[in-house]
């Protein structure tokens, strides 16, 4: 597989045309499903078929590994991102499908897998998989997979509600599938565990009663409505945050700590939630609401009131766009949201760094939409049309160059991973601290995916906001060592709509037949970050490469 320019992606007219090119970093890939940084600047990519992918700087790959995986509807091997003490411990996280002839086989109601394996010389060291997190549902689509590691260290991990489609719209009767909001089920949920898959036990059900799910397959458990059974005292205490539907994709900004979520829409609209730490325990709506209005996306707020123990209103999102032509000053043309990455590469034109950049994997469509202020919501009529894609982006992530990477699905053989960057980079400031040799340089920082080289001399300045996604000290602190890389984003097959090219179509007849999409971590700590300007800025004083 080499790369080349014949799939590339077109840039809209006007600014995106104007000030930027885009080009295929890899391409000849069949289902990339999300893209992750080497700390030596490599790619990693996974594939839908259970592959992972190692690509040069020139785009040439090789396979490190492969998971046995059930790649029905949108199943499959969906994210990878790295370890936060990934220089000194080697290893990956996955989040995958697991198969029936799996060594640890998967089944409808143990399917999905969150793990943790060794990259030793190019190679995954299978032998020492260790599963982190598991007994999650995954009968049919909505699978979820995206991962990302938060300002406080921990994993964040993003699962679908399943699947079993109504068809319909919030307004039109009772729901088909309460996993959403039911609390003794993972599924339609974020969750929350430390990276060596204990429960932190500042989780919000630790030690709580909740509202449960039903139990075993007659009625289905999903079509039950959890407020009409007892409270269980065993909830599942990794659940941080419940009410979505398909978290596809998710990324936490590296200024606020917020958390911004692309939940996968039914038949009316496509959502971008904007979660604050502080809103932990809070129910995001699904499955009585979708959108932001209760006259036109659903039930009253007050549906969410009685789900125990953390009773209160529905939060609705930041934003929210319909399927169809846009109306009533809400922006149409949704599908079926990929969740993205807030750009704040300093190489980026003025005017489009701290823009939120994301997907559309049904409609095949880049956007950026304008955060707030305080970087706490999203300004009305904002959104702007950046590119039209060849496939479905289903994965965002911000390379160690500081450009825009996303995964794209196409036909089998004729995937890529797209690279967008200006046509004519900004001057990254030069900001070395209080004084003393900047804190995170080190060998590696010429790759560094936010990786702060191998120790990286001590600074005595503080380096500014860490990227919380790293995992890496939130203000630099005074070594090197802090700002471990950052996870990729993405995952999945796409945010509902469409089967993945190659991958075997859902024949439930419940299922909407869109595929899933998601938005993975990506971060770095400060003084990486640090480290990366100046290298941007030591590369344009000689040869630059790209």
């Amino acid at each position: 597989m080499s790369s080349g320019l014949a799939h590339a992606d077109t840039l809209s007219n006007g600014d995106p045309a104007d000030n930027f090119v885009i080009e295929d970093a890899v391409s000849g890939l069949d289902q990339p499903t999300s893209v992750a940084f080497l700390p030596d600047g490599r790619m990693l990519i996974t594939d839908k078929g259970g592959d992972l992918l190692i690509a040069d700087t020139s785009g040439t790959t090789k396979t490190a590994g492969h998971f046995d995986v059930n790649t029905a509807s949108e199943q499959g091997l969906l994210h990878v991102i790295l370890h936060p003490q990934f220089s000194t411990n080697h290893l990956l996280l996955f989040y995958y499908s697991a198969s029936g002839t799996n060594a640890d086989p998967g089944s409808d109601t143990d399917r999905h897998r969150v793990v943790s394996v060794p990259l030793e010389n190019d190679a995954l060291t299978m032998a020492q998989e260790k599963i982190l997190l598991r007994g999650l549902r995954g009968p049919a689509n909505h699978d979820g997979g995206s991962m990302a590691i938060g300002p406080d260290g921990k994993l964040y991990v993003g699962v679908g509600d399943t699947g079993r489609n109504s068809n319909r719209a919030p307004t039109d009767g009772e729901p088909s599938n309460y996993f959403g909001t039911c609390l003794t089920e993972g599924n339609g949920k974020i969750l929350r565990i430390d990276l060596d898959g204990t429960i932190p036990t500042d989780n919000p059900l630790v030690g709580k009663q909740a509202t449960a799910c039903a139990t075993g397959t007659n009625p289905d458990p999903r079509s039950v409505d959890p407020t009409t059974l007892p409270l269980s005292s065993s909830p599942r205490t990794e659940i941080w945050a419940w009410g979505f539907r398909n978290p596809w994709r998710f990324s936490f900004d590296p200024k606020t700590g917020n958390l911004w979520v692309g939940d996968v829409g039914e038949v009316t609209y496509e959502e971008i939630d904007v979660i604050k730490q502080s809103q932990k325990g809070s129910h995001f709506g699904w499955p009585w609401r979708e959108g932001g209005n209760d006259a036109l996306q659903g039930h009253p707020k007050t549906a969410c009131d009685a789900i125990q123990p953390t009773a209160a209103d529905c939060v609705d999102p930041q934003y929210f766009c319909k399927h169809g032509g846009a109306s009533n000053g809400v922006d149409g043309n949704c599908s079926a949201v990929t969740g993205g990455v807030i750009v704040d590469s300093c190489t980026f034109p003025t005017a489009f760094q701290g823009l939120y950049f994301y997907g559309d994997s049904a409609s095949h469509w880049v956007a950026t939409l304008k955060p707030t202020a305080d970087r706490n919501g999203i300004e009305a009529g904002s959104r702007n049309m950046f590119a039209q894609s060849s496939g479905q982006p289903v994965d965002f992530e911000i390379g160690p160059d500081q450009n825009l990477y996303y995964a794209v699905i196409g036909n089998p053989g004729e995937s890529t991973v797209e690279r967008v960057k200006p046509k004519t980079p900004e001057t990254c400031p030069v900001n070395p601290g209080s004084g003393g040799t900047t804190g995170a340089g080190g060998a590696t920082g010429a790759g560094g995916a936010a990786q702060g080289g191998t120790a990286g001399s001590a600074g005595s300045g503080p380096g500014g906001a860490g990227q919380s996604d790293g995992g890496g000290s939130s203000t630099g602190g005074t070594t090197g060592g802090s700002g471990n890389p950052g996870t990729g984003n993405g995952s999945g097959t796409l945010p509902d709509g469409g089967v993945v090219p190659g991958a075997t179509a859902n024949t439930d007849s419940s299922c909407g037949c869109r595929t899933v999409g998601t938005t993975g971590g990506g971060g770095a700590g400060a003084l990486a970050l640090l480290s990366l300007m100046l290298l941007a800025n030591r590369r344009r004083s000689g040869a630059r490469t790209s």
